[in-house]
């Protein structure tokens, strides 16, 4: 029942007032803010209910390093998830947690992000929370970059300018298994 009215909260706070929401294949675990060059996006972490698919989730590798990813995305006219989808992957090392990777997919495609991380501009974790509930909340500062050729070797595209941005975001997380 926490789920619920977790979901329900969520879902509100992510969707500004005349957007589209979530239909019923979906259900929203969290909401993400992203800061992009001074322009906000309000974007909603969902759960894809057919296919008991969390686009948030948390994941032990090789059983003493903790990741946790998050999916945070528009919602299209038909109420699924789209673009542009901003991805956070956070990892744990030597017991304290940090940024790994951030992603914007927008209009470019997937072969041309913005990314922050080992392939794009700087980013820092500035906060991160995890309940025993399983609730998380993080904020990720820093700068992108547009790559091109990120499928295949990726790199800085040509005139890529650094975009300042802030990411804060708060899901429900599954239970480690």
């Amino acid at each position: 029942m926490t789920r619920f009215f977790t979901a329900i909260a969520a879902m509100m706070l992510a969707v500004p007032a005349g957007a589209a929401e979530l239909n019923d294949e979906y259900e929203a675990i969290g909401t993400m803010t992203v800061t992009l060059d001074g322009e906000v996006m309000e974007l909603v972490i969902a759960y894809d209910i057919e296919d008991e698919e969390a686009y948030a989730e948390q994941k032990m590798i090789m059983g003493s390093s903790l990741s946790v990813n998050a999916v945070g995305q528009t919602v299209g006219e038909d109420g699924s998830p789209g673009r542009p989808m901003v991805q956070v992957t956070l990892l744990e090392q030597g017991g304290e947690m940090r940024m790994l990777s951030a992603e914007i997919y927008d209009d470019q495609g997937y072969d041309a992000p913005l990314a922050m991380g080992a392939d794009g501009g700087e980013g820092t974790l500035t906060a991160f929370e995890m309940t025993e509930d399983n609730v998380m909340t993080a904020t990720v500062e820093g700068t992108f970059l547009r790559l091109t050729n990120y499928m295949d070797e990726p790199r800085v595209a040509d005139g890529a300018e650094p975009v300042a941005a802030t990411i804060s975001y708060e899901a429900e997380l599954a239970p480690l298994e």
